[in-house]
């Protein structure tokens, strides 16, 4: 059975160990952060499906790119500090070199920020990005 985040994974440019390296890791952040996690996004070449998934050269292949969003209740810097080796972990655990593999994590009030200067990185992670959970997080609280 399909489900929804099978569905967004499959319109992107990953192959299958990339993929359920992204589903471990976005069960950790649901897991770590719980509802304090509001959107986790696939961005960058990945997303707008322009990499070539079966690369296996590595100065070639492309990195697999996430953002997540949390409440700005949550301190996003140690939550950085704590999900690069938990990535490392998750690619490991599925047999690929987690140092294809990018997860940035900021909260709701530096995306407002980003907005508001429109940051050339945030305008293209909104135009091309894939929502793996919560959402856009375009209203006017985000603006």
């Amino acid at each position: 059975m399909a489900t929804d985040l099978d569905d967004i994974l499959g319109t992107a440019a990953l192959n299958e160990t990339e993929r359920r390296v992204v589903i471990r890791i976005l069960g950790r952040l649901r897991s770590e952060i719980g509802p304090d996690l509001l959107a986790v996004w696939l961005y960058g070449s990945r997303a707008r499906g322009e990499a070539d998934p079966t690369e296996t050269d590595p100065d070639l292949r492309s990195d697999v790119d996430l953002l997540a969003i949390v409440d700005s209740s949550q301190d996003a810097a140690e939550l950085q500090r704590w999900a690069q080796p938990m990535v490392e972990e998750e690619g490991d655990a599925e047999g690929d070199s987690p140092v294809y593999y990018s997860l940035r994590v900021f909260d709701g009030d530096w995306l407002r920020g980003r907005r508001q200067i429109r940051s050339f990185f945030i305008q293209e992670v909104d135009r091309d990005k894939l929502i793996l959970a919560g959402g856009r997080l375009e209203g006017e609280e985000y603006q």
